[in-house]
């Protein structure tokens, strides 16, 4: 697909992109960039774009490779779900996804997404293998998770669902004392690691403010505005360098606003879950009846898997599930909650659609093992 469509770098990603660039060049005009300056935690993936452009320098290139990437988020979404469902499940969901149109277009966007996804689906596929808890493997997880964090900050929302997972099979199983020392290995790799990559950032002058984001309520400011929908507004540039003025500009659209969120939250709950935002990945060469019938098609596959990921809970209710699913559940669910407060673009999509196509999986499986006992009680009888 990247080399059949010529799909431009998007405004944000073409932002990190450039400072890429300049990393390699030793520019590094980037640094006096306001955004760049406020969230540094964007710094991990300039930094990882700039070891690929230090090696190939083509956006191409990054393209392929993310492509490259993606081929394998495809494999671990098939190995997670047969663990978690069957294989004909597994097989038949895989291939479903494999050509959904908008995991296909959007590894040309250059998301920081796309990496960090296939480590948190590795994450979830080493837990579930495991037939018994590992020093080693807990500690491969933490710094797993946090290459992932460093690449894509809102993985926390992952890293903070893996806790409270590991704790419900505290609650739950026998083996509390090495279940608890596993999640210390992994909370406190994360954090070790996670600081430490900060300040490697900081004093080696990649970052000046190492990953730290020096203005977190903006992003619920952009995630509060009416008018936009939540979506990001360049009008509130201006807000950025200050943290007083972004606090006292939310705290004035709390007061004002607040009628009016519950269509605000039912318009983001469309962008972020049901939105078909392809048709910019096509050109003007295309006719617009081709684009609608691309886009047409898409959104079935985007109901599709939201519908047999929300299906999946019947397997909870008959208490027939296997406990990552849990995980995995929660994991949507707090993204649901956290999308609702910041800023939403349909491109965030891409990661929920990952963990809905694994709970897809878990539904096709019982809908085939109901299917398989009705055909042998069928026979039975006869």
């Amino acid at each position: 697909m990247v080399l059949m469509i010529n799909i431009p770098v998007s405004s944000y990603y073409k932002t990190m992109y450039d400072a890429s660039l300049e990393l390699i060049s030793h520019t590094e005009s980037y640094k006096s960039s306001l955004p760049v300056l406020t969230f540094g935690y964007q710094l991990g993936h300039i930094f990882y774009q700039s070891i690929l452009l230090s090696i190939v320098n083509s956006v191409l290139f990054l393209k392929i490779v993310n492509c490259v990437i993606s081929s394998f988020t495809i494999v671990f979404i098939y190995l997670i779900s047969k663990e978690l469902s069957n294989k004909k499940a597994a097989s038949i969901i895989s291939i479903i996804y494999s050509i959904f149109l908008f995991p296909l277009l959007f590894p040309s966007l250059l998301s920081n997404q796309i990496l960090s996804m296939l480590l948190v689906l590795i994450v979830i596929y080493l837990w579930i293998r495991q037939k018994r808890i590992t020093v080693f493997r807990s500690i491969v997880i933490g710094i797993l998770l946090v290459i992932a964090e460093v690449l894509q900050r809102d993985i926390f929302i992952i890293v903070i669902g893996f806790v409270f997972y590991l704790v419900f099979l505290i609650i739950k199983k026998k083996e509390k004392k090495m279940l608890f020392l596993s999640m210390m290995y992994i909370v406190s790799t994360f954090i070790i690691l996670l600081v430490s990559t900060s300040y490697v950032f900081k004093v080696t002058g990649i970052s000046p403010n190492g990953l730290a984001n020096k203005n977190p309520a903006w992003r619920v400011l952009e995630g509060i505005h009416v008018s936009s929908n939540g979506r990001i507004q360049e009008d509130d540039f201006k807000y950025l360098g200050s943290v007083e003025k972004t606090k006292k500009e939310l705290n004035r659209r709390i007061r004002e606003d607040y009628l009016d969120f519950p269509k605000l939250f039912l318009n983001k709950i469309k962008t972020i879950w049901f939105s078909s935002d392809i048709g910019r990945f096509f050109n003007d060469n295309k006719e617009e009846e081709e684009i609608q019938f691309y886009i047409m098609v898409n959104q079935f596959f985007v109901y599709f898997f939201f519908i047999m990921s929300l299906l999946s809970v019947i397997t909870i209710f008959k208490k027939i599930y296997k406990s990552p699913q849990i995980f995995i559940s929660f994991i949507l669910v707090s993204y649901f909650i956290y999308y609702l407060i910041v800023e939403v673009t349909p491109e965030y999509a891409y990661s929920l659609q990952i963990l809905e196509a694994v709970l897809a999986s878990v539904t096709l499986g019982y809908i085939l093992d109901k299917k398989k006992k009705g055909v042998e009680y069928g026979n039975i009888r006869r």
